[in-house]
């Protein structure tokens, strides 16, 4: 004899709750660039946890369409695409915090525009930038002469300075890998770039802080050593971001092995 599909196998239906909201997780979103090969790696470090805590971190991400090539002109076309990358989000979802993964592209578009941009699409109490996120981090720690390193080709590395500068901090001294393709960016080494923090440390004398920028650079695990050695800050767009995010969200994270910053 041939059973049917429901003669086959008999299903007990039971019954579930669903967790209440006074016990949800805090809600992060981030937007992150088609070619970034590192944030999401970088954020797991930067956004660890003491087991202690109760209220865990819900992080979702969205991908944002952009060229591999970073120019100005190639950045501020992502401010036409923010549309289709937030509309990969659950719908209804409601984020406590969302975060914009690009720290050259929310200098260049605006982080008032694109707070707007993600305001209109998603339910988000805060919205930040690394760009925002830096200068807050620099801020809290109360320091003003700048270490500037970044992989960006120089106008945008220009463009960069000249904003810190309007936002009262002083360039010390800069340096730049001078790459102007993400993919790349996404593969620089840690050690490459740590000796070019010492490099810009020993070339430029009353340095308070280093900013290490582009959330393609992958600093999570050279943060605490550069900042031992040179006795002074490191902050990259990844640690201000996760660091703000967490910041706005009030979520409890760990400051183990993450930089000065996660002390303030």
């Amino acid at each position: 004899m041939i059973l049917s599909e429901e003669e086959k196998i008999q299903f007990n239906h039971l019954s579930f709750s669903t967790i209440p909201k006074t016990e949800r997780s805090v809600q992060m979103g981030l937007v992150i660039l088609e070619t970034d090969l590192t944030i999401e790696t970088e954020f797991r470090h930067f956004l660890t946890q003491d087991k202690k805590v109760s209220q865990a971190i819900s992080l979702l991400n969205t991908r944002i369409p952009c060229d591999d090539q970073v120019t100005a002109d190639n950045l501020t076309l992502m401010e036409g695409r923010f549309s289709g990358a937030l509309s990969l989000f659950p719908n209804n979802y409601e984020f406590d915090v969302i975060g914009y993964g690009c720290t050259s592209a929310s200098l260049l578009i605006g982080a008032k525009k694109i707070e707007k941009l993600i305001k209109s699409r998603v339910k988000v109490h805060k919205v930040t930038t690394p760009m925002t996120a830096v200068k807050k981090g620099l801020k809290a720690l109360n320091v003003s002469r700048i270490g500037y390193l970044a992989p960006y080709i120089s106008e945008i590395a220009y463009a960069m300075c000249t904003d810190l500068e309007s936002e009262g901090f002083e360039i010390i001294g800069a340096a730049t890998f001078g790459e102007d393709k993400d993919s790349v960016v996404g593969t620089i080494s840690p050690g490459s770039i740590l000796e070019a923090i010492e490099s810009l440390t020993n070339e430029s004398e009353d340095l308070e802080a280093i900013f290490v920028s582009c959330t393609s650079l992958k600093c999570a695990s050279i943060i605490s050593i550069a900042e031992k050695r040179l006795g002074i800050p490191v902050l990259s767009s990844n640690s201000a971001l996760a660091w703000d995010m967490a910041k706005l969200s009030g979520a409890r994270i760990s400051q183990a092995d993450k930089g000065r910053l996660f002390l303030v």
